[in-house]
């Protein structure tokens, strides 16, 4: 791996994170980026795991924030941003521990496609966001190398949403969005975003603990935060089948596809399903009620319609027959008549009469 001419430092918050910490740090060493952590009360093998060599060398900085018996990430996030302000770096990187990112070029690490955007002018990157699921083989902790897991789902709910890494000097926050979107000062956001491979649950089980278990802060739940890790039957989180999910061809392919994204995670689908469907339904009903009063408006004008060509009708049809009287008449007033001089207007008239009288 060749240095970069910039540096790119990750701040990560931990909490009994160990199984996928080893992995996430190895990655960031071998991608040319040291660390700092904020750990959040840990009560698992963290700590052993930093004070090893291969770790320790790579740590700029540890704090630790005490835990206060729920998630409070509001905090979380001003602890690992005064983390993060206070080292020496270009660029500042966001990770969680079970998390890895690359760019998607072939064999490009992390540092030197993040100093490539650098000298592209552009001051913060977003990632897209692809969950894999331990389908077919589970999570390894401690692996080195790639993961084994191939199948996985684009999930976007916005874009975009995950801006991860940016330049130390900006004056910008993730608190205000709860970590995803950037605010403050304005910034060139990279037209080229990045890949963010995310190993949310070693294996089935521990799908079916994870969120269930987790306890959040009232404020941040009453603000939309964390709907998508809270109050969701634990059977919602079996893994859905294989067909349903992108497979990689290779473990460590970066052709990721992005043609399907999903804006819920997986243990939504279903419900979200039937809400589409409730929804559908609701907006044919609209449209057939709709039809339905066009209909009836086409009905009573087709009435009104009627109604006035049947009383024109009604009109000419008395018309007609107060002619027919008065020819009538004037017919019995020559028939009475002796005057030679009637004779041939009388033929006439009878011609007409004959001509205009129904049979």
């Amino acid at each position: 791996m060749s240095p970069t001419r910039i540096r790119v430092v990750a701040a990560l918050v931990v909490r009994n994170e160990r199984p996928f910490l080893g992995n996430c740090l190895r990655h960031l060493i071998e991608n040319g980026i040291d660390y700092v952590i904020v750990d959040n009360g840990s009560t698992d093998e963290t700590i052993e795991l930093l004070q090893q060599s291969y770790f320790a060398k790579h740590l700029i900085s540890y704090r630790t924030h005490p835990y206060q018996g729920y998630m409070d990430w509001e905090d979380l996030m001003q602890a690992r941003q005064a983390a993060a302000d206070a080292v020496d770096a270009d660029w500042i990187l966001y990770v969680s521990a079970d998390e890895i990112m690359h760019s998607y070029n072939v064999d490009e690490t992390l540092s030197a496609a993040i100093e490539r955007v650098d000298a592209a002018g552009f001051d913060v990157i977003d990632f897209n966001e692809f969950v894999f699921l331990p389908i077919e083989t589970n999570y390894v902790p401690d692996r080195e190398g790639s993961q084994l897991l191939r199948y996985y789902y684009f999930f976007e709910d916005q874009r975009p949403r995950l801006m991860r890494a940016r330049k130390k000097h900006l004056q910008v926050s993730h608190v205000e969005h709860g970590g995803h979107i950037l605010a403050g000062e304005p910034f060139r956001l990279s037209p080229e975003t990045f890949a963010l491979r995310h190993y949310m649950f070693r294996n089935q089980t521990h799908a079916f603990e994870k969120y269930t278990r987790r306890v959040y802060a009232t404020e941040e739940l009453a603000r939309g935060w964390h709907w998508h890790g809270f109050q969701h039957p634990v059977a919602n989180f079996a893994f859905p089948p294989a067909d349903q999910l992108e497979c990689l061809a290779s473990p460590d392919d970066r052709n990721l596809s992005r043609t399907h994204p999903h804006k819920r995670p997986y243990w939504m689908w279903q419900t979200q399903a039937i809400v589409d469907l409730q929804n559908a339904l609701a907006e044919k009903s609209q449209e057939l009620a709709a039809l339905q009063h066009v209909l009836a408006e086409k009905e009573q004008a087709s009435r009104q319609e009627i109604a006035n060509l049947q009383h024109v009708l009604a009109e000419k049809e008395q018309a007609s027959r107060q002619e027919i009287a008065n020819l009538q008449h004037a017919m019995t007033r020559l028939q009475r008549s002796r005057s030679w001089r009637w004779t041939a207007p009388m033929h006439r008239v009878r011609y007409y009469l004959k001509s205009a009288l129904p049979l």
